[in-house]
């Protein structure tokens, strides 16, 4: 029995090891299923899995890599400018310490992101503003699906609903949020913009609220119940599934009905991806300006190769996602 546990400690710790090696690296299984016409996939904080989440290094990696959308987290700086913090703080992906709500944008915009997947290649990167990384959606054809942390002020929406619905492109975009009276109230200040109900898991009582209250649609946590997804579906409502990093997941959710996921590594098409062959785009560390900059991003990189993104074989690489989506979620469930 000793030597079993051992044994079984031993493939662990090889297992736990490797995996670091593997986290930036993006496997895709031949699968139908992530054609675009059978199931949308949006770059979960972009494409996290390469480049620092909720930075624009990942979003351009995601136009790049041809996701149908990209999520984002916006919540307003203590002077209301809105910019992109998965956290209330910044202290996890920044060099710096407090919350977003007490910060001004000269404040945060003079931080540097030095946390997430491969930030020694992105050196200087900073928080970006919501103008920002709709500016990088725009030009990359990507669909913005803009969470609203429950932090927010429901009293600051009509800023929001204001500069959403100056956007020529604002047709493209989704809106979502676990808060029931965020995504109620930015519901009626903009009708015309799909609203969708955060739940991790859903539940009857979620499908129930945006059937009373004319929510379009639920994100939810991949392992919700299947009768769950069966009595929204059955409502009418709009199904997106997440965090799906594993094609396994993404197939069964197709198989629900499920139209949308969204994912930190799993790339659209049927071959496998590589990074892309040049070098990753940079942002200078300038001083931090007074204002918001609303500037076009740069240049798009060149496309992706189609080569393979990673070596092993096809056991091996099930098991590296097996865990990478156990982690994920669990990281997930703590945070959001």
């Amino acid at each position: 029995m000793k030597k079993k546990t051992a044994v079984c400690l031993a493939l662990l710790a090889a297992l736990v090891t490797l995996l670091p090696a593997a986290a930036g690296v993006i496997y895709l299984y031949p699968s139908e299923t992530l054609q675009e016409e059978t199931m949308r996939v949006t770059a979960h904080r972009g494409l996290s899995a390469l480049a620092p989440e909720n930075t624009l290094p990942a979003y351009r990696l995601a136009g790049e890599y041809g996701f149908w959308g990209a999520e984002c987290d916006i919540s307003q700086t203590a002077d209301g400018v809105w910019v992109l913090m998965h956290d209330k703080t910044v202290d996890r992906m920044t060099d710096g310490e407090g919350l977003v709500s007490e910060l001004t944008y000269a404040e945060i915009c003079a931080l540097t992101v030095d946390a997430g997947n491969n930030v020694a290649q992105y050196p200087g990167t900073r928080v970006p503003t919501l103008a920002e990384y709709l500016d990088v959606c725009k030009e990359y054809g990507l669909h913005p699906v803009i969470e609203i942390k429950e932090s927010v002020d429901p009293e600051s929406l009509p800023d929001l609903a204001a500069i959403l619905d100056a956007r020529e492109e604002k047709e493209r975009f989704v809106i979502i949020s676990f808060g029931r009276e965020l995504i109620t109230g930015i519901k009626a200040l903009l009708p015309e913009i799909p609203a969708y109900l955060l739940g991790g898991p859903a539940t009857e009582d979620d499908v129930d609220f945006c059937v009373q209250n004319g929510i379009d649609g639920i994100d939810f946590l991949y392992n919700t119940p299947e009768s769950v997804i069966d009595s929204a579906r059955e409502a009418g409502l709009k199904l997106m599934a997440w965090t799906v990093d594993s094609v396994d997941v993404a197939e069964r959710m197709a198989g629900l009905g499920v139209t949308d996921i969204t994912s930190n590594c799993l790339v659209p098409g049927t071959a496998s991806a590589a990074e892309p062959s040049t070098e990753p785009t940079t942002e200078p560390a300038t001083e931090p300006p007074t204002e918001p900059t609303t500037e076009p991003p740069t240049a798009p990189a060149a496309e992706p190769s189609g080569e393979n993104g990673g070596s092993g074989t096809d056991l091996f690489r099930r098991i590296v996602n097996w865990f990478r989506n156990l982690f994920s979620a669990i990281a997930d469930w703590f945070r959001f």
